[in-house]
């Protein structure tokens, strides 16, 4: 009788190695995605969350811009009698006007540039008729 190994022992030999060595990089990749799935679902999670926070005080910065339409009225008037306006500078005002309308417009701008896609604003949504 032969030493000689059979044909199946030897291929059996020589590819059992191999599928182990398949086997680790895929399980690795999986991991590897899974990570990175769940990270991008926690930083668009808040990024959507933030977004509805900061939408929330839209209103406040509505007020701001009738705070400035106000301002500016009683900014003339500082101007005309500068000592109506006790114990402050007559160019307080102005600058307060200038201050509420760039804060109010500064918002809109900023909070449309981070809206995130496929969402909108739900105080700026008109509701069905």
């Amino acid at each position: 009788m032969s030493t000689k190994p059979l044909a199946a022992e030897i291929g059996s030999e020589a590819t059992e190695p191999r599928s182990t060595r398949r086997v680790f990089p895929a399980i690795a990749r999986l991991l590897l995605l899974i990570v990175r799935a769940l990270t991008k679902a926690t930083l668009h999670t808040a990024w959507c969350l933030a977004f509805y926070i900061l939408s929330m005080f839209r209103p406040f910065t509505g007020m701001a811009m009738l705070a400035a339409i106000v301002m500016l009225p009683l900014s003339i008037a500082a101007f005309v009698k500068p000592e109506a306006a006790n114990g402050m500078p007559f160019w307080a005002f102005i600058l307060m006007t200038f201050g509420f309308a760039g804060f109010s417009i500064g918002y809109t701008i900023f909070l449309d540039s981070i809206t995130p896609p496929g969402l909108q604003d739900t105080s700026r949504t008109v509701p069905p008729r």
